[in-house]
């Protein structure tokens, strides 16, 4: 081969291998592998806040779309034991095995997870790695980096820039949301995204989450086609409008 075409061939390919991150590891269960999607929950830091007595005085105001947790469906040992999906709601991993101790986690990962959760009077991070995460034999580090990398490529998004641009500060018609969700991701799964709403102290209906449904092997796919499906038992409770708080 000619050298000129051959050094060609040789920058098309170094291009290719710089355009862009590489994809995500799969994040693989050690244990209980056997569901079917998960549930990306992410806050709307200031409707959260402001419904919940639980936040904390140094909740960071330069949040607004933050972190909840990533939450696997039940394994099928649960379902053969005829236990519910509200039931594995409400317990998760108590039903394998309880730890109430947190995760060991290096300062640095630890740092960018106390930037964008939700500051409670009890630590949310050691709640959601006790509930949805220690029992599963999850690598700690990739789960909980994996829930970042999930976040960033939402905030990035379309759909993050309608949030905290468009829709932030205004009250909304859920239907506008919805459609935006969809188009920003390039979905059909019209229940892909539930919205859940609360009344603050003023009594206004205001956002304060947001669950995304993921296929359980299709997490390093998102945000790209095919990752989202709709989930099985609509939880969404937010009204035709509701108000996108600010925090002030």
């Amino acid at each position: 081969m000619p050298y000129p075409a051959l050094r060609f061939r040789f920058l098309c390919l170094l291009a290719l291998l710089l355009a862009g991150p590489a994809l995500a590891a799969p994040l693989m269960p050690a244990r209980h592998g056997t569901f079917a999607h998960y549930t990306f929950a992410l806050t709307w830091q200031p409707g959260f806040c402001s419904v919940w007595s639980g936040c904390r005085a140094d909740q960071p105001h330069t949040v607004l779309i933050g972190l909840h947790g990533l939450w696997a469906s039940r394994p099928r040992s649960l379902i053969e034991r005829h236990i519910s999906a509200p039931q594995w709601w409400r317990r998760g991993c108590d039903y394998y095995h309880a730890s109430q101790r947190p995760p060991a986690l290096p300062d640095a990962l630890l740092a960018q997870l106390r930037r964008v959760m939700p500051h409670l009077r009890r630590s949310l991070l050691v709640h959601e790695y006790d509930k949805h995460v220690q029992c599963f034999g999850f690598d700690t580090r990739t789960f909980f980096a994996t829930e970042l990398r999930l976040r960033r490529a939402v905030v990035r998004s379309d759909f993050g820039h309608y949030l905290t641009a468009s829709a932030r500060g205004r009250l909304v018609e859920r239907a506008e949301v919805l459609h935006e969700f969809q188009r920003a991701f390039h979905t059909d799964q019209r229940a892909a995204l539930q919205l859940r709403c609360a009344r603050d102290h003023r009594g206004k209906v205001v956002l304060t989450q947001m669950w995304i449904t993921l296929h359980a092997d299709a997490l390093e796919r998102f945000p790209r086609r095919g990752a989202l499906m709709n989930a099985p038992i609509a939880q969404h409770n937010c009204p035709a409008h509701f108000w996108v708080p600010d925090w002030s």
